[in-house]
Parts: structure tokens; sequence; C-alpha cells
């Protein structure tokens, strides 16, 4: 979204300069039921919300008439912000909860690389990026002279959707923008809208009916981690209604449908037992990309081909696993989007 001549990327609403992913309204209506062994509804479950309203692949864009430039923030919890010159890096840092103001320049020797040697932007393109589990608000840019958004030829012209789990969100990852699907797109020459949600992805009716709205040319959805020790009516019913929502309303895009990474007793052997609850969301996973010419099935194991890709909780990736598995899912996506 465009505001104040900068394009908030990944960003569906700004209130009172607070910043979510996803729309606010979205968000207080995300719930799914919890079951007690009898196989009963005994809760309802919320917790999953402050995650969907965390910065995760935020970005400011913008292009500046100056040189430097100051953005000013507060959070209520650490955030990292990461500025690059286009696809340039240039500094990182970590901030504490309150209010901050981040200055950048933009070094002289960034002004002569060609555009065509710069990758998915141009090196004028300022991207401010912000990833923490914190609720941020925007305060202000300061900058001399015009400031506007990034022309069409300035930035990545395919859009990848993402919705996840915690793994695609990239939760626990120690540098946030080496997430896998980060690194995905990196190698591919596209852009990423991270709609990842740490403990939650349950598929919501108002979840769905917000990501079919979203524009964009591709969809990549890795929905079979959290939803999957439900009742199989609840998975069929959540996770097979959002994937016939896209797969049908969008027959022209490719919709990208994973299927459950490898984790815990699919690992190790002291590892809680999942294989039955991630055999449901497989085979929900499987008959729509079976259904649909548009879906394109994706096998999770085949991207985390090694074990040791896994943190040692054996169930979210490391930091280089991320990066190996953006690598191996750059491959899969490649006869499709990005570059060729």
């Amino acid at each position: 979204m465009i505001y104040q001549n900068i394009e908030f990327f990944n960003i569906a609403e700004i209130k009172y300069g607070r910043l979510s992913r996803f729309p606010f309204g979205v968000v207080d209506r995300m719930q799914v039921p919890v079951f007690g062994e009898d196989g009963k509804q005994t809760d309802i479950y919320t917790g999953h919300r402050g995650n969907a309203l965390a910065m995760t692949g935020a970005e400011l864009r913008f292009v500046a008439q100056a040189r430097s430039a100051v953005v000013r923030f507060a959070c209520d919890g650490p955030l990292r912000v990461t500025v690059y010159c286009g696809d340039f890096y240039l500094s990182s840092a970590l901030y504490p909860a309150g209010e901050h103001r981040v200055s950048f320049e933009r070094p002289a020797a960034a002004d002569g690389v060609a555009r065509e040697r710069c990758g998915r932007f141009s090196p004028f393109v300022w991207r401010v990026c912000l990833d923490g589990i914190c609720n941020v608000r925007f305060l202000g840019l300061d900058a001399e002279g015009e400031v506007r958004p990034p022309r069409e030829n300035e930035a990545p012209r395919c859009k990848l959707l993402a919705y996840g789990s915690s793994i695609t969100q990239g939760f626990v990852t120690p540098y946030a923008r080496l997430n896998y699907i980060s690194a995905a797109a990196e190698a591919l020459g596209i852009d990423i809208l991270n709609k990842g949600i740490a403990g939650g992805c349950f598929c919501e009716n108002e979840t769905a009916e917000y990501l079919c709205g979203e524009t964009f040319d591709a969809a990549y959805i890795e929905a079979g981690t959290n939803i999957a020790d439900r009742p199989f009516d609840v998975i069929e019913e959540r996770l097979g209604g959002l994937l016939d929502r896209l797969c049908g309303a969008f027959p022209d895009k490719k919709i990208f449908l994973a299927t459950p990474f490898p984790a815990f007793s699919d690992v190790s052997a002291s590892a809680p037992f999942y294989k039955e609850n991630f055999a449901k969301t497989r085979k929900v996973i499987s008959e729509r990309a079976e259904k649909y010419p548009n879906a394109v099935l994706i096998d999770a194991h085949a991207l985390a081909d090694k074990d040791y890709y896994l943190s040692a909780d054996i169930l979210h990736p490391s930091d280089y696993g991320h990066v190996m598995i953006g690598l191996n899912l750059a491959k899969a996506l490649s006869p499709y989007i990005g570059k060729r």
C-alpha cells in the first residue's frame, strides 16, 4: 500500500500509524476450535493473532531526491531494521522497545552500478525492512526534496503470495531476511508477500477472503502443519476450503501447494509422533493438487532433504537450513515463475 508517498510492502493496513500484515478486522476474527482426546470441542484458540500482526517481510520502499534519510518508528518489543540500497545491503540493527530514529546514507559507489547488474531492485530504491514479533508504529520519514514510491522498472514485476505456518514466517530464524521464502525470492528475482503466521495458519474464512483479494502473480501455500492435529472434517473444511477457493478463483495463476515439512517423528526417535496428523493434511493437499490444473504439488521433504536443516526442536529450520531450503524451493518454482 502507498502511504505518505512510501510503498509499505507486505503491509495490509495502517491504523493511527500502526502497521499490520493483515487487515486488523481479519486478525480480530482469527480463531480455531480446540478439541479434547474424546474429539469434543473444549475451547477456542486465538493466540496466533499477535503473530499475524507482527512484522515479517515488511518493507518501507521509496526513492528520495536526497542521498540520506531518517525513518522514525516506535515498537513495543525487539525489532530488527535492515536497510538496503535496492538489493545492496547497507546496515542492520536490533532495536529495543521504544521510539527510534534510523539514519542512513547511500554510498556513492552504489550510484555507478548498471541497472542490469543490480538484481531485483534499482540501487536508488531505499528498502527499510522491519522484522520482529512486536507491534510497530510508523512515526515519519525525514528526507529533503522529493520522495516517491518505486516505479515498475525499479522493483520486481512478479509477486508471490505466501501463506503458511511459523516455518514460512521464519520464526526462530536468527536473521529473518534469510528465511527460506525470502531466500527463494532472491534466487528467483521475485517479490514475496509473506503472510506466514507462527502458531497459526488455520485457514479461517476471513483469512481466505483476504488472501483472495490480494494482488499477486502466483501463490505458495504451506498450511499443513499447525492444523494437522485437528479432526479431519475441520482440516477438510478449512484447509480444503482455502485451497478450493484459491485454485478455483485464479485458474490462470499457479498455486503451489506444499506438503508438510519433515518434523518430529519423521526425523527423531524421541520426538512427538505426528505422522498420522501430517498424513491427514497431506491427503487434503494432494487431492487438491490433482483436482486443479493450475495447482502444483511441492514435496516439502524434497526441499528439506537433510535432517540437519532443522533446529534442535526438530520442527523449525535452522539458519543454514532456511537458506538451503529456499534454494531448493527456487529450483522447484523456477520452471513456472521468476528467472528462466
